[in-house]
């Protein structure tokens, strides 16, 4: 397990970008409308500022840590109990946020354009192809994101440029027309979908190269941009109330484009941009839940990641009304991701800062000792 296979910093932004883009893309951006209306994109803005200030925590823990694998970092610091103890929340929290995007890309699947095929048939075969791709490695993951992300970026900007027709930008004023409250309760939104970024730190012994203050907050700021671009999309396109009112807003975009008089019909496109982020981000969830814990065969990783698809194929075939499913992301899900995350970067925080202050501390002591034994 030693001589796994590393990938460049280049390659691990672009899946940052597929696997949390994803969220930031698509489920963030409804219940942020729902918020905070027309002064969303303040609060796109306000909760990038509070990640910038947190990505100097990120490279902290990143720097103290020295590219180790930190979920044996913390076993060597707080002992084996605590550290299995971290290592399976965190990994079941993975699959939490992988089954939960399983089940919105089904909900939307069937909705919008296979609402006669089983959803049991469609969850299960997904969930085959997802699992397939998690028992592989990094490498293999990052190669297959590299292939699949470019024609999602071109997508993208021609959807972009396509509504530019569209848009009319007196929409997005007048700013705080209903005070702050709308936009402090809606922060929590994107801050949800960017603090994702710590998952960086869970695969830092698998990059090439330090991972500098630079690279975390240029990420963030491109995770922000995909919740802003689209936001404002919609808010410019719709306005605030009909944006907030639709379910994702995002693909609703794609319903406007047209190329001339005789090209409409488009939004197939975006089919594509939604299964290549769905399948990316819940392959790559799967497979950073298996990475907390130590292996001495292929084998037993790969039964850990069966029973994990199994509990996601379960898990969504469990009658829930989408409203119920709305609810739940909105009130319990997005808030407890961010607070998760937070609070496992800070323990991660204070558990590097006590181990450098001991490291140098014990270095400090053994100098003492040779200079001691240099003066007799």
């Amino acid at each position: 397990m030693n001589n796994q296979p590393k990938v460049s910093l280049l390659q691990i932004s672009l899946l940052i970008i597929t696997a949390i883009g994803l969220k930031n893309h698509v489920t963030v951006i409804p219940h942020l409308l729902g918020a905070a209306k027309r002064d969303s994109w303040v609060s796109v803005g306000i909760g990038l500022a509070i990640i910038l200030c947190w990505c100097f925590l990120l490279s902290y823990i990143h720097r103290k840590t020295i590219n180790q694998n930190i979920f044996h970092f913390v076993e060597q610091h707080t002992g084996k109990l605590f550290g299995r103890f971290f290592s399976i929340i965190v990994s079941l929290v993975f699959v939490l946020l992988a089954a939960v995007t399983l089940k919105e890309f089904i909900s939307w699947t069937k909705v919008s354009y296979l609402p006669i095929t089983p959803i049991f048939l469609c969850i299960i075969l997904f969930t085959i192809l997802c699992f397939l791709l998690a028992i592989t490695n990094i490498q293999t993951i990052v190669i297959l994101n590299t292939f699949v992300l470019t024609a999602v970026v071109v997508f993208g900007f021609f959807v972009a440029f396509a509504n530019i027709q569209y848009k009319d930008h007196t929409l997005l004023k007048p700013i705080l027309e209903h005070g702050f409250k709308p936009v402090i309760s809606g922060t929590i939104y994107p801050l949800s979908g960017l603090i994702e970024l710590i998952v960086l730190l869970f695969i830092q012994q698998k990059v090439h190269g330090k991972m500098t203050t630079k690279l975390f907050l240029i990420n963030s700021v491109i995770l922000a941009g995909l919740i802003l671009g689209p936001l404002m999309g919609s808010l410019t396109e719709f306005g605030p109330y009909e944006a907030a009112r639709q379910k994702y807003p995002a693909f609703e975009q794609w319903g406007l484009v047209s190329l001339g008089r005789f090209i409409e019909h488009l939004d197939f496109l975006s089919i594509y941009q939604w299964i290549t982020g769905a399948f990316i981000r819940i392959s790559f969830f799967l497979f950073l839940s298996a990475e907390p814990f130590t292996f001495k065969s292929n084998k037993k990783k790969i039964t850990l990641l069966a029973g994990f698809s199994v509990f996601l194929i379960l898990s969504n075939l469990i009658p829930m009304s989408d409203i119920t499913f709305y609810s739940f992301i909105r009130e319990f899900l997005m808030p407890f991701t961010f607070w998760f995350f937070l609070a496992i970067s800070i323990f991660l925080g204070i558990i590097a800062a006590i181990a450098n202050k001991k490291s140098r501390r014990s270095q400090y002591v053994q100098e003492n000792k040779k200079e001691t034994y240099n003066s007799k």
